[in-house]
């Protein structure tokens, strides 16, 4: 795993553009979380199919 670089907030940066800043990044952790959720739910629903007897 390679080391995470961190973003730094221009100079100048007002208390109300970091705010934005920081719920965008929020919302977008959220919905990554979200659609990894997902695919595991869906996984995990495609391995039950497949483990399902065939009569």
């Amino acid at each position: 795993m390679k080391p995470r670089e961190l973003k730094k907030l221009p100079e100048g940066t007002t208390l109300e553009q970091m705010e934005e800043i920081f719920l965008d990044r929020l919302a977008n952790l959220i919905v990554m979380d979200l659609d990894y959720q997902y695919e595991q739910k869906l996984k995990a629903k495609d391995n039950e199919k497949k483990e399902e007897p065939k009569i």
